[in-house]
């Protein structure tokens, strides 16, 4: 009953390892590329 019940957890531990590997990654450039822009463009407000 235990043994079955890790081999079950592991599985699914498993099955999520491969799901997160095969996904898709989000590109972290785009967002600091955003915030950057937006940085930019307060600056200069300010300096005008």
């Amino acid at each position: 009953m235990n043994n079955t019940l890790n081999q079950m957890v592991a599985r699914q531990q498993i099955a999520e390892r491969v799901a997160r590997a095969s996904s898709p990654r989000v590109d972290s450039t785009t967002s600091r590329h955003r915030v950057a822009q937006r940085l930019r463009r307060i600056a200069d407000r300010v300096d005008s």
